[in-house]
């Protein structure tokens, strides 16, 4: 079993893709494909808290009159979008 927090999200994704090759395989015994399913499974959600890590961690720091703050990625998109308000 491969231990996750070693692994880099480039490295869980290809992990995945490899496994998906694998469950194609017609000739994989039940008990087998059942393992890989399960492995594929746990590196998704891995793969899921990164990205959410990664969302969390990315802010944008924007000019205003008073300064330099801090805004989340959401709140920059819309004012890069639509200018600020």
């Amino acid at each position: 079993m491969i231990k996750y927090e070693s692994l880099n999200f480039e490295e869980a994704l290809k992990r995945i893709e490899q496994i998906l090759k694998q469950l194609e395989n017609k000739e994989l015994d039940l008990e087998e494909a059942i393992n890989l399913y399960e492995e594929g499974l746990k590196l998704i959600h891995f793969c899921e808290e990164k990205l959410k890590n990664a969302r969390t961690r990315i802010e944008v720091i924007l000019k205003d009159k008073e300064g330099f703050k801090l805004e989340s990625l959401d709140r920059a998109y819309e004012i890069l979008k639509d200018g600020p308000k």
